[in-house]
């Protein structure tokens, strides 16, 4: 690693990285000639991780340690899974502390991306709360809605809203910001708002220089008028290794042949497509044409937690649509397959347990003879024990996180357990940030909206520099449509502001509930209660 890369690994989790091990069964979603195979996918073995955040050696239970690790600290987590940390390719985390969404009037499918954002309860449903919360309280919104990933085993998400300035302090890898030190080429971009062909094709050449793109692309029920946006893309030279379309569910499927020479990537959010639109991506057209395919959670409004949860909605849809998606598609959906379409611009590997890949490791709990992928794909917040970033544990057990970390960690409750967090202040990243401080500020807002939003806009209105200066007041920007009537992203009298209570942090009963009679699904969505049977996660 450089030492520029190094360096940015080290600002963002605002810890120090050290050489450590964990033992357990591995599942390490690779194919290196240096990473034991086994029949099951899952062996008894270590993940060695070096001191620049990432992995030195994968090994099997025979095999010694690697140099340099002699008296390397080994945390073992006996017969459960360690595999790669979850990657969710598709995220909108500024609106994730909101409930789910229906227009109460709506009694057929949405035909497209927008027609749902005209609805007549959108905007103070979603847009308004959403924006009172990244005015007034922008860090303690991203520690919650970060939080909700990690407690699902991500460790690498896509979707965080932009911001004037950089940001220490992430609990997990954020895909816009993300930079390994070589400039431009490397970035990867995105675009929830439909291009114009000008745009598209400067998005084209950019990615033939090196970069990424990941493009709302087509979203909503097949046939509908923004099959179009497709084509445009098409057209435009995007269909390359480097791109990612975002739904393609109204795409015509025939069209994704064009993009087999060079195939990228459909990000896949099931739940999103059936909740809105009663129908979901043909994957296994895609697939057909070796398009990657890969999961994403979308947001609260109309998606699951995080994308442990989405997997479960993939099964499901798999299953009722007769497509024959393994368990092993369907991790890879969430670990190698988008740490590979990462790493085509990054150039460094995501996904995968493997030496040299980026040390994010995830540890689920599991039975000793448990198939791993099957367990994977039922496992719920529950069964999440460990979760490193970088080499850096995050996220875990009070026990797992004692023996992983000197770093001061705050205790929250998850489904009824508790897990310590590494949760640090974006002003202060040597210095513990306590849950109840974070979830106490945004009752605050959602006490006085009208009153917390118009002191932020005059702090921000009294700093005298430039807002992209690090001193410079916080600010996040929304990255999806406002809807109907809004000014600026609020109403025009602040006092018709709602910020609705706090969703949960898991798939409890509540939100289960919730699903039952609601949205598009035609029932399918209920049962994802089968997986979560007792306490809801």
């Amino acid at each position: 690693m450089s030492k520029i890369a190094g360096l940015a690994v080290l600002r963002a989790t605002g810890a120090v990285v050290h050489m450590w091990a964990i033992r357990g069964r591995v599942l390490a979603m690779s194919d290196h000639p240096d990473v034991p195979s086994a029949r099951s996918g899952a062996f008894s073995g270590t993940v060695w991780l070096q001191d620049d955040g990432r992995i030195a050696a994968v090994t099997s239970s025979r095999q010694r340690a690697p140099d340099g690790f002699a008296d390397a600290k080994v945390v073992d987590v006996g017969h459960s899974l360690v595999l790669p940390g979850l990657i969710d390719l598709h995220n909108h985390l500024a609106y994730n502390t909101l409930p789910l969404w229906t227009e109460p009037k709506q009694t057929t499918p949405f035909l497209h991306h927008n027609s749902w954002t005209r609805a007549p309860t959108y905007s103070a449903s979603t847009t308004w709360p959403a924006y009172a919360l990244i005015t007034a309280c922008p860090a303690e919104l991203l520690a919650y809605v970060e939080t909700k990933a990690i407690i699902g085993g991500t460790t690498t998400i896509q979707g965080s809203p932009p911001m004037n300035r950089p940001r220490d302090g992430w609990l997990v890898r954020n895909v816009e910001d993300e930079t390994f030190g070589t400039g431009d080429d490397d970035r990867i971009y995105a675009s929830v708002l439909t291009d114009k062909p000008a745009a598209l094709a400067t998005r084209a050449q950019r990615m033939r220089k090196g970069s990424a793109f990941i493009y709302h692309c087509s979203e909503g029920q097949p046939g509908s008028v923004v099959a179009k946006e497709f084509v445009d893309a098409e057209r435009a030279g995007c269909l390359q290794a480097r791109f990612v379309a975002v739904h393609a569910n109204a795409a015509d499927p025939a069209r994704f042949k064009a993009w087999r020479a060079k195939a990228g990537a459909i990000a896949w959010s099931p739940f999103s497509n059936l909740w809105l639109y009663g129908r979901t991506t043909d994957v296994p057209a895609a697939q057909r044409e070796r398009i990657t395919v890969c999961l994403g959670s979308d947001w609260a409004p109309s998606g699951t937690k995080h994308v442990l949860g989405e997997v479960k909605v993939a099964r499901l849809v798999s299953d009722d649509l007769g497509w024959g998606l393994s368990d092993e598609q369907l991790v890879a959906m969430m670990t190698s397959s988008p740490g590979d379409v990462l790493a085509r611009a990054w150039r460094r590997q995501l996904g995968r347990l493997q030496p040299e890949a980026i040390g994010d490791v995830l540890v689920l709990r599991a039975g000793a003879r448990a198939n791993p992928y099957a367990a994977v794909v039922g496992a719920t917040e529950r069964d999440v024990e460990l979760v490193v970033v970088a080499g850096q544990a995050r996220y875990g057990t009070p026990a797992l996180m004692a023996e992983a970390t000197s770093q001061p960690v705050t205790t929250i409750s998850v489904a009824g357990q508790d897990r310590s967090l590494q949760l640090t202040h974006a002003d202060d990243t040597a210095t513990r940030w306590q849950w109840a401080d974070v979830v106490a500020r945004i009752e605050q807002v959602r006490a006085d909206p009208k009153g917390e939003i118009e002191k932020a806009q005059t702090t921000i209105g009294a700093f005298a520099g430039r807002l992209d200066q690090d001193e410079a007041p916080l600010r996040l920007a929304l990255d999806m449509p406002t809807g109907l009537g809004p000014v600026g992203g609020l109403p025009k009298d602040l006092g018709d502001v709602h910020v609705p209570a706090l969703e949960s942090l898991t798939h409890d009963a509540e939100w289960l509930k919730g699903l039952v009679g609601k949205g598009f699904h035609g029932g399918l969505l209920d049962d994802l209660s089968r997986y979560y049977p007792t306490r809801g996660g």
